[in-house]
């Protein structure tokens, strides 16, 4: 029989730092307390389950019940709620203790332990963990079953009351989720967005001022750390779609905590509540989190998402006839122009040249400075944005302009530090200030506003289609130049097909009483004395129809060859062709047919007019020669 014991101080020789980080992995405190019952929360994720034949599970058990609450916080009555996100690892399935084990472990827990577990809550869990689950439970006895609760997924998880946004939830259990469903979360409701492609992609921050969004804030200070920065292809590999994807409905949501990892570098940005402050992330170099690829494959996706790109089609003529020629050199002084706020002339809107100069151009900038690492030139750089820069109805268009966008950019990149930014009036200390926290609680998050392009487009298709009513809609006229009371023409009749003209010969008409008269001229208070209408008690209608004329049956082959009667012969045989070249001895046919007679047939058929076929003399044998 196995026995549990604490694990050694960590001042001790014995304890193993090894084992400790891998159960801060699997086992941790919630930031903020459970939203239901405002207990102490902790999170048990599966996917930080190692392998059993890499890590022996007995020596590992006691580190992580260390994390739990101690015997006498749960002696003075604390009790707490466990999250099992249940998700199975990257790496499919490892060689789990089996089920003996799991009872064993259960039923060495000390009862104050077992007995202050007010709720727990398995997401995600497989029927090999129910069944497991549901054993445990049987053999140990208990009231622990009654504590249990399996829930599907993290929508499932809203439904029972639980605040998702204020979880630290491991990357990878996104990820499943994202797979299984096209949609994690139900979001803010349909048609609100808070990060991509909203009508003010700079929001102003409560003094007045223009500020990045939190997106770009966090995803870009994470970026620019040194171990990120010098990634090999930071721009140009590119992140898992699953990973970007659940990262966008992540910030669109506004999600509280999402960790970022690459390497041993670790970043987790602090949340604000109300009646307790700043809250961060314990532990933060234990906790995994997105790579430095999903980051960056997200601020791509920022610029593509721009309801309005920073070069609209409506530049393309300016821009091929004053930067098409390819042999063309962009002076410093050409750019300056293009980006200074009180330009004469430009094709980039005012909010355009904010975004390049508060964010897209310092941002390459800097990350050219570790061309050496990072293996990014400004030629580089110019080929992974000018495409996200670019959103036209024509993708044709937008394919030929793709070259203009990439000299433009490459040109503003080299020389953003020595001539554009001196000239505007910048340096890379406003950069550095424009991705720093925001001091004012209301501009750390991003307010979520009403997407009403797509509900705009959806109305005009279906004023298009006319699906409303329109009888009281005064008719169309050339003199009626509002748009209110212009009602559209009427469609035109539907051409009648050739069956559409049969069945309507085929139908019955009505009797010459009837066809002068309408429904409305019978009274309406009795339904049953209408002429029109079927009786019910099975008395004979006023209004009868022909019966439809029985279907005759194929003739038969003896009716064909046999003797039928003068009567029936002729319509009998009226569509059917005779054909009579082969020579059939009479007594074989007489032995097959006894009744026939060919030659009354023969004769039938010469009088009807269709002849008969003469047949064809059959050659005698010549007698063989004997020798």
């Amino acid at each position: 029989m196995r026995t549990l014991l604490p694990p050694p101080p960590p001042s001790s020789s014995d304890y193993d730092q090894a084992l400790a980080s891998l159960a801060a992995r699997i086992l941790y405190p919630n930031p903020f307390p459970s939203a239901t019952t405002n207990l102490p929360l902790y999170v048990l994720s599966a996917a930080a389950f190692p392998s059993t034949t890499s890590v022996d599970y007995d020596s590992l058990v006691p580190y992580v019940l260390a994390r739990l609450p101690d015997q006498d916080s749960l002696i003075s009555g604390l009790e707490y709620e466990l999250l099992f996100f249940a998700h199975p690892g990257e790496d499919g399935k490892k060689k789990r203790p089996g089920w003996q084990w799991h009872v064993q472990t259960y039923q060495l827990l000390s009862r104050v332990l077992r007995k202050r577990l007010k709720r727990l809550w398995i997401v995600g869990a497989e029927k090999w963990i129910r069944v497991l689950v549901e054993g445990v439970m049987v053999i140990a006895g208990g009231k622990g079953r009654k504590k249990v609760v399996f829930v599907r997924g993290m929508r499932e998880l809203v439904g029972w009351g639980v605040s998702v946004e204020e979880l630290c939830v491991p990357p990878h259990v996104w990820e499943v989720e994202k797979k299984q469903r096209r949609k994690i979360l139900d979001g803010n409701g349909n048609g609100w967005r808070r990060a991509f492609g909203i009508g003010e992609p700079l929001p102003h921050g409560e003094s007045g001022e223009v500020r990045l969004p939190r997106v770009l804030r966090e995803t870009t200070t994470f970026l620019l750390m040194d171990e990120c920065v010098k990634t090999k292809g930071v721009f140009r590999i590119n992140a898992k779609a699953v990973d970007v994807e659940a990262l966008r409905e992540l910030y669109e949501r506004g999600q509280h905590f999402i960790v970022w990892q690459e390497k041993d570098t670790v970043v987790s940005f602090p949340h604000w509540k109300d009646g307790i402050g700043n809250v961060s992330l314990d532990e933060l170099e234990e906790k995994d989190g997105f790579d430095v690829h999903a980051a960056a494959g997200l601020v791509k996706l920022w610029y593509k998402e721009l309801r309005e790109p920073v070069c609209p089609p409506s530049c393309y003529q300016a821009m091929e006839k004053f930067y098409g020629t390819q042999s063309m050199e962009l002076e410093p002084q050409q750019l300056i122009n293009l980006l200074k706020p009180d330009a004469e002339w430009t094709f980039l809107s005012a909010t355009a040249r904010q975004i390049l100069c508060l964010h897209l151009l310092p941002l390459l900038s800097r990350v050219t400075t570790f061309h050496d690492w990072n293996q990014m030139s400004a030629y580089s750089l110019a080929v992974c944005f000018a495409p996200a820069l670019l959103k036209g109805p024509d993708i044709e268009e937008d394919l030929r302009m793709v070259g203009v966008i990439q000299k433009l950019l490459e040109a503003m990149v080299k020389t953003w530090e020595t001539h554009l930014a001196p000239a505007l009036g910048l340096n890379d200390e406003t950069f550095d200030e424009a991705l720093r926290l925001p001091e004012s609680v209301a501009d750390r998050e991003d307010v979520c506003e009403k997407d009403d392009q797509d509900s705009s487009w959806l109305e005009a298709q279906t004023n298009g289609i006319a699906l409303i009513d329109n009888d009281g809609i005064t008719a169309y006229s050339p003199d009626n130049d509002g748009e209110e009371n212009m009602r559209p023409p009427p469609l035109p009749p539907r051409p009648r097909t050739f069956s559409d003209s049969r069945s309507e010969e085929r139908r019955p008409a009505l009797p010459p009483r009837l066809r002068s008269s309408t429904i409305a001229d019978f009274p309406s208070s009795d339904a049953t004395s209408s002429p029109l209408s079927s009786p019910k008690d099975g008395s004979d209608s006023q209004v009868k129809r022909k019966p439809a004329p029985e279907v005759q049956p194929l003739p038969r082959y003896s009716m064909v060859i046999g003797p039928p009667s003068a009567q029936q012969l002729p319509a009998t045989l009226e569509h059917i062709p005779f054909y009579n070249s082969v020579e059939i001895p009479t007594e074989d046919f007489d032995s097959l047919v006894p009744d026939a007679h060919l030659p009354e047939y023969e004769a039938l058929a010469e009088a009807s007019g269709r002849g008969v076929i003469p047949r064809k003399p059959v050659p005698e044998k010549s007698p063989r020669n004997e020798p």
